[in-house]
């Protein structure tokens, strides 16, 4: 018998693989990691135990789907998000923080999984696929705000850092449960942090300082 805040859904067989990995999200961000089993995931596709197991051989291989395409939807979101900030190059990577501080509040445990989870060797070139794609959207956008002289690997370090304040505002207030009354006020605060990040690295730069 299904939950009542997890109504079964029917999905065709040309659909399941994807209806499952959707259920599987659900799943995470209601659960968490700890919570999550093949079975739960078929009872809320409305399909039998055994048909997970015709796309995905065993819990681990849905996990990594669900981690995958939670960062392809991450990846999405922030592009969308930069396209829709305009042209100023500072204001479209300011964004993408405040587009991921959305996202990772609304979705917590799914984006959790992405950062926390061990994958099996043979589960992880399918996170670090899309992995490599969130990476290049964000090093494309930062390399037009910053001097093009920057070496690659401080542009790097410029993007860790970026993503990372963006992450820690969404998940320090998501831990225990808490989550903030206005969601939308607390990604915009991540935004005026990555501007406040954009400008102290380019007066840095401007003075000559590492």
């Amino acid at each position: 018998m299904s939950s009542p805040t997890a109504p079964r859904r029917r999905y065709h067989h040309g659909d399941l693989r994807a209806g499952l990995v959707r259920e599987g999200i659900a799943l995470l961000a209601e659960t968490g990691v700890a919570g999550f089993s093949v079975a739960k995931v078929a009872v809320r596709a409305g399909v039998s135990s055994a048909a997970p197991y015709r796309h995905f051989p065993d819990r681990e291989a849905l996990l990594a789907a669900c981690a995958a395409a939670v960062i392809g939807e991450i990846t999405d979101l922030l592009a969308e998000a930069a396209e829709r900030a305009g042209p100023d190059p500072a204001d479209r990577l300011a964004a993408t923080a405040s587009a991921y501080t959305r996202y990772a509040l609304d979705h917590r445990a799914g984006v959790e999984l992405v950062y926390t989870h061990d994958f099996a060797a043979e589960h992880c070139q399918t996170v670090h696929e899309q992995s490599r794609r969130l990476t290049d959207t964000l090093t494309r956008l930062a390399a037009d705000v910053l001097p093009a002289d920057t070496p690659w690997a401080e542009l790097l370090d410029f993007v860790y850092v970026h993503l990372s304040t963006a992450h820690g505002y969404a998940t320090l207030l998501a831990k225990g449960g808490r989550l903030p009354r206005d969601a939308d006020a607390h990604a915009a605060r991540a935004r005026t942090a990555a501007r406040d990040h954009i400008a102290g690295y380019l007066a840095r730069r401007a003075a000559g300082q590492p």
